[in-house]
Formats: C-alpha cells, structure tokens, sequence
C-alpha cells in the first residue's frame, strides 16, 4: 500500500484475465431506443457495440489505456460469436467492435469470421478503432470481408520512421500501406478509414509531409483524418512533451480544444498546419475525381444523415453535408446523384421488448442498495457548439459494471444507468434524477477530454445536497487520480477495471448503512484511491481475502 502526505493508494488490482467468466452485457440496462436514432462512434445508427478484448498489448506514448488495463486479454471465439448471435436475432444489422485492437491473434480472427461467413449471419461489422494495419495480411482481410466487415478503420498516426519509435508504436509502415493497397483495390466497397496526426513534439515539418504523402499515396481512402495531436494528462507524451520545452500552460490550453484547433503545443508555425490541413481537404477530401469513386459505395452502405455527419466533421466551418462537399468539389447533380441508403433498410423494430426476452427484470426490493451510474461524455446541447460532433453511443463499460454487480448482488441491489445529454441535458436534469431515484452511492465514468465537464457536474450534484458517497472511475481517474481528488467532492477513484473494486466498495456500504466510508473500510481494497481528509480512522492491515480468483481461473 502506498502512501502519500494527502491520498491513499491501496494495492494494485489484478486485472481480470478469464474474460469468459463475466456474464454477457444484460443489453436492458439502458433503452436503446435513445441511441439507436443517433449516429454513434462508428459512424452509423441502428447498431449494438460488443467487446471482445481488454486493453491493448502495444504501449503507445500519446494513449493511456495501457494504463488503465496493464494486459490484453481476449474472450474465446466461441463466446464472442453467441454474442454476436445473440444480437443478430435481435433484428440487428450493423455491429461495431469498440475493442482498441482486435486482430491480435490472427488464428481467432479468421476463426471468428470464417464461422460467421458459414452461418451467413448477415451483419454488416464496423471497427471504429479495433484494427491494427500492419497485422493484417490477405488471408485475415479476405476472412474479414466475407465475414461481412464493412467498416475497416487503422491507425498509422504518422509515416516518419523516427516518430514511429519516439511514439512506441513502431509499425510496419510498408506493410501497412500493402495491405491497405490490397483492400482498396480487391474490396473497393469496404469503407476504409485511416487515423493520422501531426503535431508530435519534436516533430519536423518534413516528417509531418511524410504522413501527409502517405494519405495522398492511397488514392481511395473512404475518410481518411487528419488530427492536431492533444496532450493529456497522466501520458508519457505529456512527459516527453515537458522534456523537450513544451510550456504546462501550452499544454493545458489544448486539452480542451477540438481536434481541428490549431493548439499551442505545435512544434512549427500555425501557417504550416494551416497549410497542412488545406492541402489535406483540397487535394484529397474534395478531389472531384476520388469523390465520384468512392461515394457510390459509401451512398449502399449510409444514410443520409450518416453521410452528412461524417462529411461536415472534416470542416471547421459551416458545410451541413455531403451534397454541400459536392458543390465545393464542382460535382454537378447529372455527374452523381444522392442516393443513400434507406433508413427502412437498417431499422430495428420493436428492439427493446426483443432484448426484454433475452434480459428479463429482475424482481424489485424495496431494500436493495441503490446505485446510480454516470456516464459523462457528452456537452448539453447548450454547449454544442464547444464539440465537433456528438457521439451517443450506449455506456458498455457501465453495462459491464452493473451486469456484473446484478450478477453479484441479484435483487439487494438496484442500478441505474444514465449518460449526459440522452437521459439529461442539463444539471437541474441531473439533480432531477438524483432527487426521484434517491442513490446511496454515485459512480461516474469520465475521460480527460470531459474533465472539465465532470467537475462542474460533480459541483452540481453536491449543491444540490447529495451527501453519500460518489466514486470516479474511467480512463482520467486512473490516470489522473491526484487531480481528481484535489476536487474534495469526490470521495474514491476506482483504478481500471471496476466490478470487482465496486463489488467490495458496495460491500462495505451495506455494511455500513449506507454511510461514507472510514479508511479501516477502504484500505481492504484493492485498486483505488482516496484522500485521507475526506475518511476517518487511518489504519493499515492486510487484505484477509483475494475476491478476484473466481474471474482468474
């Protein structure tokens, strides 16, 4: 157990590596009716996210999920295919895979697809992150693509071979770029999307052109982007980025700026980004030549709506959509017309009752202990104009959570899942809720990018008189605790992964009434963090019992 003059760290929790034996996400918790209408983080509506993966094996210095889950560890073919099953005869035609990679095991991936392509599911499958470029090569693309993959997004990030290695992520670039080659060519109809950034400290304008060439090379990327780097706290980019002269105050004036914000961290001059990102729209965004190619195929696969979200998030200025990009580009209605697909073709009816039969109600007690779960990740519509594009995708890390404590609990205990902006879109909302569900404890999940916005919902929560116990987890607590609990109205954060620490924090709050917490109470847990001010009766001893072999075995 570690200590420091303020906060309490306990010992680290050992990461759950049998993912198998965690119960299947119980798709009730929250109604995806809210969702489903919304364009979601693979781009398209009428879809249901599933999770085959933890944590990532690579470590690259601008990301912090390594931090947040130390291992990657894989759920078996078999378990990830009744998953998909199972969503399958819920009606759905589109899934997207929010793992951050999933083709580490080149064995199980064509296993997996091979044996979708001989049931003939019949789903379209997205990867919005879940794809490392280089691992793949023409078996596992041919298996993805008759499995019925759809959406095919890699990240190269940058193409100089000396970022490559200040970066950690060392990719085969050349081999990367073959296999994208080989998928544009043989699979014109796969929607190809390449991550790239520019703006590394250190970073030369000559390596940044690198990059920039690469994506000019690929002549039939779908949507490829063009991102400014962001530094986040709790990063070693942000460490490497103080090493070599970038200011704190530079830093912390970009956290909060979008991605197409030029941001004081550059190590050139705004003119060369500007110059960069002008070239990137005209040149590749708007070649009339690319646009007549690509766009029939991207026309089968999205609706209208889903077109036009994509297309307006490349600028920073008002183009509404796809038709407004054909004008800039000089495209006239006889050369290409507009015909999406149709919302009828993807549409899930009557969803929620078909996920009711698979999940049904647990019976209500009116002694259950009562969480409510907090997924922080989107601006009120008020402050819309402060993000790129909303992104509405059902919580699954807080589905995980509260499955898991369902499992744990069965009926003494009753949770509630809400995400800002779907269920609330404003604090008095939010207190609203609080005030009518009465929790005895609240759990939010928050990243660096809505810290801010976390804060001032935490401050919120706490004028409005809620006096038990509210714990912080997700990417920023675990990587930013100190930060996070300097704020005296958060009493825990919770280290990576969540259901067995939430399991022992409820625990002990059914033991203890429903009051907060002592630190005889919490130094038996493992995997967070508190400060020592806001608990009582400081005492150290050794946790008598490990709680997490049942997940381990």
């Amino acid at each position: 157990m570690a200590m420091k003059n303020w906060i309490i760290k306990t010992n680290t929790r050992k990461q759950i590596s049998n993912l198998d034996s965690l119960p299947t996400f119980d798709r009730s918790l929250v109604d995806y009716r809210k969702y489903n209408k919304q364009v979601g983080h693979a781009g398209v509506k009428e879809s249901m996210g599933i999770q085959a993966t933890r944590g990532c094996p690579y470590r690259c210095f601008y990301c912090d999920v390594y931090k947040t889950t130390l291992h990657h560890f894989r759920r078996s073919v078999d378990s990830i295919y009744d998953e998909v099953k199972m969503i399958v005869d819920l009606g759905v035609k589109r899934v997207e895979f929010i793992d951050d990679i999933f083709n580490v095991k080149k064995k199980d991936f064509v296993e997996f697809f091979r044996r979708v392509s001989r049931d003939k599911l019949g789903v379209s499958f997205f990867f919005p992150t879940a794809l490392k470029g280089d691992l793949l090569d023409k078996e596992s693309i041919d298996a993805m693509m008759e499995g019925g993959a759809v959406g095919i997004n890699v990240s190269l990030e940058s193409a100089s071979p000396r970022m490559q290695k200040v970066m950690r992520k060392n990719l085969n670039i050349q081999k990367f770029k073959e296999n994208m080659e080989y998928i544009c060519k043989k699979y014109p109809e796969a929607i190809t999307g390449l991550n790239t950034m520019h703006g590394f400290p250190t970073e030369t304008e000559d390596e940044a052109m690198m990059t920039l060439n690469f994506i000019l090379s690929l002549k039939w990327i779908h949507f490829p982007y063009s991102h400014i780097v962001r530094i986040f706290p709790g990063t070693d980019i942000e460490k490497f980025a103080l090493n070599h002269g970038v200011a704190r105050k530079a830093i912390n004036e970009s956290i909060d700026k979008s991605y197409h914000e030029v941001t004081p961290t550059l190590p050139f001059k705004k003119e060369f980004t500007v110059m960069y990102r002008v070239k990137f729209l005209t040149q590749y965004i708007l070649n009339k030549e690319r646009l007549l190619k690509v766009l029939p195929f991207q026309m089968k696969h999205f609706t209208q709506e889903e077109l036009d979200q994509r297309y307006s998030s490349y600028f920073p200025y008002k183009v509404k959509g796809v038709k407004d990009v054909l004008k800039i580009a000089g495209i006239k209605e006889n050369e290409l017309k507009i015909d999406c697909l149709k919302n009828e073709a993807i549409e899930i009816k009557d969803l929620n009752n078909k996920i009711l039969s698979k999940f049904p109600k647990k019976k209500k007690n009116a002694d259950a202990f009562k969480i409510l779960l907090i997924n922080v990740s989107t601006p009120f519509t008020k402050d819309r104009a402060t993000s790129e594009y909303d992104v509405l995708e059902p919580p699954l890390g807080l589905i995980a959570l509260q499955t898991y404590l369902n499992k744990e609990f069965g009926e003494n205990i009753q949770g509630k899942i809400i995400k800002s902006k779907v269920d609330f879109d404003s604090y008095d909302e939010l207190n609203a809720i609080i005030n009518k569900f009465k929790p005895e404890a609240i759990g939010a999940s928050v990243m660096t990018f809505h810290k801010d916005f976390f804060q001032k919902m935490i401050k919120s929560i706490r004028d409005n008189g809620y006096d038990k116990t509210i714990i912080a987890g997700g990417p920023h607590p675990t990587t930013s605790y100190e930060e996070v609990l300097k704020d005296k109205n958060i009493d825990i954060c919770v280290i990576g992964e969540g259901e067995i620490t939430l399991k022992e924090i409820i625990d002990q709050l059914i033991l203890n009434k429903g009051s907060k917490l002592d630190g005889i109470q919490l130094n038996d847990i493992n995997g967070i963090v508190y400060n020592k001010t806001n608990h009582k009766n400081i005492s150290f001893k050794k946790k008598p019992i490990n709680r997490e072999t049942e997940l381990n075995r």
